[in-house]
């Protein structure tokens, strides 16, 4: 009886180091695939499936984010030219069909009786992210009324909204933290 009683034990404490081994195995396997995936990611540049960069500084994973959006009616007019500009506080200037703000992307030059154009940042981050400043600008022949809305983010991720008239050739400003050029609507 003692005989049988020692080897259920030993059984049982078999049983257990093996169970506590596999699970032991299974978590430093995980984690080692993990690291196998992160270390391969890194030596696979040019591979299909990319590593998504993160920010040097954060360490945080950069998304593109549209920064501004802006919108136009005005009921008919053609010669009405209405355009997104966003400032950065290096100088560098997106607007009217140029961009010289690194990594980033504006839509194209829209104009006529209605439209849309979109300013989109490359660098944003939820922990850190560049000042930008934006405007709305209408030049043109025409004085025919044209309603706009901009909506557009700042770089502590807060989300603004406003709209407008345009009455004649003129322009709006929304400061975000980086300087906006005097005449850069003309």
């Amino acid at each position: 009886m003692e005989k049988r009683g020692l080897v259920g034990m030993l059984v049982l404490a078999i049983l257990a180091a093996t169970i506590g081994g596999a699970a032991t195995a299974t978590a430093d396997s995980s984690s080692g695939a993990a690291v196998a995936k992160k270390k391969k990611c890194k030596k696979r540049h040019g591979a299909k499936r990319k590593c998504k960069k993160r920010d040097r500084k954060t360490g945080a994973r950069r998304t593109p984010v549209v920064r501004a959006t802006l919108t136009w009616f005005n009921g008919g007019a053609n010669d009405v030219d209405v355009d997104l500009f966003a400032f950065d506080s290096n100088g560098g200037v997106a607007g009217n069909g140029t961009d010289t703000i690194p990594l980033t992307s504006l839509s194209g030059d829209v104009s006529g009786p209605a439209g849309s154009e979109t300013f989109t940042d490359g660098l944003f981050t939820r922990q850190s992210s560049r000042d930008l400043s934006f405007g709305v600008c209408r030049s043109g022949r025409g004085g025919a009324r044209t309603d706009f809305t901009i909506t557009y983010v700042t770089a502590d991720g807060a989300i603004h909204g406003d709209s407008g008239t345009f009455v004649a050739s003129s322009h709006f400003d929304y400061p975000g933290g980086a300087p906006i050029p005097s005449g850069y609507c003309r």
